[in-house]
């Protein structure tokens, strides 16, 4: 039997089983080595049909659509070095804004804050720093919210930041770099209606 097998089981030596705190987060490929917390994606699958019984219907039609929702991650990190990363979020959003302030280019906004990745490591080697086997690379995704914390004569806590990021997609690879899944951004337009039904499960 494999390790995985037989985790529960038996006392011989074999791999841990994921850990929370064995996780790394890059932004723009720069490791975010304060992040302290981070969601893994969430994904809903939509149920079409399940009204249909209310509407007359004795046996409804309960179905997948065809189109996955996404719910938005949260990440929360220490503020380094006298407010570094505060000022860094500051001057992505002042590339997105062009100089016009609060307004901004959503377009210019997702090239400004890159892309976001989610690795999650081994406990063993690679020279005690441990070995990525799995990595979640959101696809064209944007902060929504950036909260850059709070200030409290009565504490010693580090002040953090919490950024919740929204996205268009995930892909995921493995150890090896192999796509395990992976998501798109280039999603055409419908041009007819038959497009719209091919796409949209939900469509009636």
């Amino acid at each position: 039997m494999s390790g995985s097998e037989t985790f529960w089981t038996s006392a011989l030596l074999m791999d841990d089983p994921s850990r929370q705190f064995r996780f790394r987060v890059t932004i723009n490929n720069e490791f975010i080595w304060w992040a302290k917390t981070c969601d893994k994606p969430v994904l809903n699958i939509p149920v079409i049909g399940k009204d249909e019984y209310y509407l007359g219907s004795d046996l409804p039609d309960t179905r997948p659509g065809e189109v996955v929702d996404f719910q938005p991650i949260t990440m929360t990190m220490i503020d380094p070095g006298n407010g570094e990363q505060t000022k860094k979020f500051l001057e992505q959003l002042s590339k997105a804004s062009a100089g016009c302030f609060p307004r901004i280019d959503g377009t210019k906004l997702k090239t400004a804050f890159g892309t976001v990745a989610i690795q999650q490591i081994t406990g063993g080697p690679k020279d005690v720093g441990g070995v990525v086997y799995e990595t979640w690379t959101l696809i064209d995704a944007f902060p929504v919210t950036i909260d850059f914390g709070k200030l409290d004569y009565g504490s010693d806590d580090f002040v953090e930041i919490t950024i919740t990021w929204e996205y268009r997609s995930f892909s995921v690879s493995d150890a090896t770099g192999v796509a395990v899944i992976a998501g798109t951004s280039d999603i055409s337009t419908t041009t007819s209606q038959e497009q719209a039904i091919t796409l949209d499960g939900s469509f009636t």
